[in-house]
């Protein structure tokens, strides 16, 4: 997480903090859709001494498609899910006896969070959540020469977040997340933790269909622009 992005969470709290109030409360029931555009900068060697070759990967960004929908429950509670998958540009180089031979190709990113949220109301119109998820991260690469860098993991998360109507037709919000399978060493294929922060802002088209965007600083950091539909309209 970069100074420049902490900065931009924390000017986003203060202005959330002290909006004034408006006409319609933070809502929780809604889906949506939305482009994403995903960085994945990871590289990774793995070596075969039965077929005598090395295969290096280098991962870098991508673009794909983003599901996610809310649901509020039972008074300040709130269900949540979260489903991305995206193509990832991929180079390799496969080195043996006869040469070096380079390719390039594209592999699968998905990753799917789960979850329930407690959220309390600082004004009307000013909201702070937490939730807790379940969080699934996979990687499909193929494979280049008989090589295998699939990997997948699971692990629990935590957000702490917040989110504001500063204007009639306009919400900002931000937050800060915990994931258990946040980062992956594709030499070994293990799954590590990371800390994303993220800032967000939805607008309202006509009623109940607001257009949003998002970005999510982390090691695997990503932006989205998409439609949210409001389910309580």
């Amino acid at each position: 997480m970069s100074n420049s992005s902490a900065k931009i969470v924390a000017a986003l709290l203060l202005m959330a903090a002290s909006s004034p109030a408006l006409a319609q409360d933070v809502r929780y029931s809604w889906f949506e859709i939305s482009y994403v555009g995903q960085d994945v900068d990871r590289s990774g060697s793995l070596t075969d001494t039965v077929l005598g070759q090395t295969v290096d990967v280098s991962g870098q960004d991508g673009n794909g498609i983003k599901f996610r929908g809310s649901v509020g429950t039972w008074k300040n509670l709130f269900a949540f899910m979260d489903y991305s998958s995206s193509d990832i540009d991929v180079s390799a180089l496969v080195s043996n006896a006869q040469g070096q031979f380079p390719a390039e190709d594209e592999f699968d990113f998905a990753t799917v969070r789960g979850g329930i949220g407690l959220k309390w109301s600082l004004t009307p119109k000013t909201d702070v959540y937490g939730a807790l998820s379940y969080d699934s991260t996979d990687f499909d690469f193929g494979s280049f020469a008989g090589e295998n860098f699939d990997g997948d993991d699971q692990g629990v998360g935590v957000t702490l977040g917040i989110r504001s109507l500063v204007r009639t037709r306009v919400e900002l919000r931000a937050h800060a997340r915990y994931s258990g399978v946040g980062d992956v060493d594709l030499n070994t294929g293990l799954f590590d933790t990371d800390t994303l922060f993220g800032v967000g802002f939805g607008f309202e088209l006509v009623k109940g269909l607001s257009i949003t965007g998002d970005y999510e600083s982390g090691e695997f950091s990503n932006w989205n622009i998409g439609f949210r539909l409001d389910l309580d309209e």
